[in-house]
């Protein structure tokens, strides 16, 4: 039992180092994108005191804002701190994450495996990287958490109420909140042992789920559903058309999960309107996959666990981003976060029956494990290498807008993204030249027509600004701030 006890210390020890020395050169990453205004402009959380006498309240994502107030009242803008937070709930991720595994498949090497591949993937560096992506990792840790004590809670009250105490706190800091009550049911359903236990204990977490359920069912309707309704307007998707695009998303979730080979904000895939809604070979795919996946789950539900458990895990906290109920970015790989500890089991799983079926060999046992070690070393070095490179993409913000526009040279949108940074830090020709650049892959985009004109306008090219002005008016007649730039420059 204290051999036990200390190997699973050491492993833990282990998952800890590499968690850190994996993110560790994100540490010194500047504030970007979202950052500025909601950290570095955001006043509101610059004051203590006055954050907590008129600003703060029980809502989505409070504990994320509350962890950036004490941060900027210990050390003031200094992006560093608010990396090392990121990173460090990353590390407890990882090492909850192995409790949970341990707990459930009663193997250790399987746990720590698993908590392994998770800790270096590559798919994770925009949720821990980025420190407004930060709160998928958070809300994540509470999530997993949840999982232990419910788990747990079969014969302990105490258990059961750290639970739900869990619960409330993945409630306050992210959406990963709306499929945990459907984890739990589902888990009771195929997974939890048939044990004598306090009959009133398990009426109670039945009513207690209920409330959870109908609590988690308020929140998709108003964080989804509400939050995200002009999507279908964006993007035109409807009927047919839209489930297209679903399969079509999940399919491209599921290439960039197992072959994360770049990283980027806005993925081409997504915003190619026209292309997305067409028919293709992937649905099929899809619907293999899906096929394969409901058979495999109950297959491996008494045989082989962790595959089953995994299958649920990916599907269930991928729901909320399967685009079933449209959401803002069709593709975002901090989506992903959650969802990659399934895939994470999957592939320790699969690893280990290799393994147990190598050992069946005796004539080839010595050469197999030796190609088996192989492959899972390349496997979690090519993963290592892919995390480390993809963290120096967020060291500042003309590195992060050039390595997207590397990664993915048709995102057009990148290419204004770029633009616009460049303007703000007064290179108005830089600004001009990727405005063109964008207009050059899509020229059907009246408002970087609009910022172009603008900048003609700012360095005294009318001409120049006029032109862009009709182009806006060509393609949107109803652009009016085109109308009102056209007559200010006529005034003139």
């Amino acid at each position: 039992m204290i051999a036990g006890k200390f190997k699973g210390f050491i492993l833990i020890l282990v998952l800890a180092a590499v968690s850190f020395g994996i993110y560790a050169n994100s540490l010194n990453g500047d504030f970007l994108v979202d950052d500025t205004p909601v950290i570095v402009d955001n006043e509101r959380i610059h004051d203590l005191k006055v954050y907590f006498s008129k600003h703060f309240g029980l809502r989505v994502n409070i504990l994320n804002e509350l962890a950036w107030v004490f941060i900027w009242h210990l050390a003031g803008p200094n992006p560093f701190y608010y990396h090392l937070f990121n990173v460090l709930v990353h590390l407890f991720c990882v090492i909850a994450l192995f409790i949970l595994c341990n707990l459930l498949f009663k193997n250790s090497t399987l746990s720590f495996l698993a908590s392994l591949i998770f800790a270096v993937h590559p798919i994770h560096t925009e949720a821990i990287s980025w420190i407004s992506g930060g709160h998928y990792a958070f809300s994540s840790l509470f999530y997993i958490a949840a999982i232990i004590f419910y788990i747990r809670a079969e014969k302990s009250a105490l258990n059961f109420i750290l639970s739900i105490a869990t619960f409330i706190l993945c409630l306050l800091t992210g959406n990963a909140v709306a499929t945990l009550p459907i984890m739990f049911i589902l888990y009771d359903l195929f997974f939890r042992e048939k044990v004598a236990g306090n009959a009133r204990l398990r009426r109670l977490r039945i009513i207690t789920l209920s409330v959870i359920l109908s609590i988690s069912a308020i929140f998709v309707f108003t964080y989804f559903v509400r939050r995200n309704e002009f999507m279908h307007i964006i993007f035109y998707y409807r009927g047919p058309r839209y489930l297209v695009v679903v399969a079509k998303a999940f399919a491209y979730y599921l290439r960039i999960l197992y072959m994360p080979l770049v990283r980027g904000l806005f993925h081409p895939f997504a915003f190619n309107a026209n292309e997305i809604q067409r028919i293709s070979p992937v649905l099929f795919f899809t619907a293999s996959v899906l096929i394969i996946s409901a058979v495999s789950f109950f297959k491996c539900k008494r045989r082989f666990i962790p595959i089953s458990f995994g299958i649920m895990w990916f599907f269930v906290t991928f729901l909320p981003f399967s685009n079933i109920i449209p959401i803002c970015n069709i593709v975002s790989e901090r989506y992903l976060y959650l969802p990659s500890v399934g895939f994470s089991m999957i592939m320790a799983a699969l690893f280990l029956k290799v393994w147990e079926i190598i050992d069946r060999n005796p004539q080839y046992r010595a050469v197999l494990r030796f190609a088996c070690i192989v492959i899972i070393t390349l496997f979690l070095g090519s993963y290592s290498f892919l995390t480390l490179m993809q963290n120096y993409e967020y060291n500042n913000i003309i590195t992060y807008w050039e390595s997207n526009i590397k990664n993915f040279p048709d995102g057009y949108m990148v290419y204004n993204n770029l633009a616009g940074t460049y303007y703000l830090m007064g290179q108005k020709e830089n600004a001009i030249a990727y405005c063109w650049i964008n207009l050059l892959v899509n020229d059907k985009q009246p408002h970087v027509w609009y910022n172009l004109g603008n900048v003609y306008r700012e360095i005294g090219n009318l001409e120049k600004a006029q032109e862009c002005f009709q182009q806006v008016l060509k393609i949107y007649k109803n652009y009016f701030p085109a109308y009102k730039a056209l007559e200010e420059i006529e005034a003139q």
